[in-house]
């Protein structure tokens, strides 16, 4: 069963359809932030929007993964503000995608059971 949180709502047994739509509904302002969860443990976080996003999936709670932005240089310091869950932050612009990038990820980690999806380039964080 997958779980969708978002702006203090809870939606449960969503399929991806509902998943896309919350997804492009985040507007990096008024609407920040969702979770994704298994009922099997791993979550998938989303924050951002609506043309840039963070995505982080924690599989345990120790192991989290986000998907870098490929094109982003290597080591730079270049930063990108992003508003999430309300709050303005400075990340990193290589931890900073686009929206089909944020679908793709949301699509594999509902569908395949919270797999990574292989389309995207996934980064272990501590």
């Amino acid at each position: 069963m997958v779980i969708l949180e978002r702006e203090n709502q809870v939606q449960e047994d969503v399929g991806i359809e509902d998943v896309d739509a919350a997804i492009r509904d985040l507007d990096g302002i008024h609407r920040t932030l969702l979770l994704i969860e298994l009922t099997s443990g791993p979550t998938l976080t989303i924050g951002g929007g609506p043309e840039t996003f963070v995505v982080e999936c924690s599989l345990t709670e120790t192991e989290r993964w986000c998907v870098i932005n490929a094109t982003s240089a290597t080591g730079a310091s270049r930063s990108i503000d992003l508003v999430v869950d309300g709050q303005l932050v400075d990340y990193p612009a290589r931890l900073c995608v686009g929206l089909d990038a944020a679908l793709d990820a949301a699509d594999v980690f509902v569908n395949e059971n919270g797999n990574l999806s292989p389309r995207q380039y996934w980064s272990q964080e501590t």
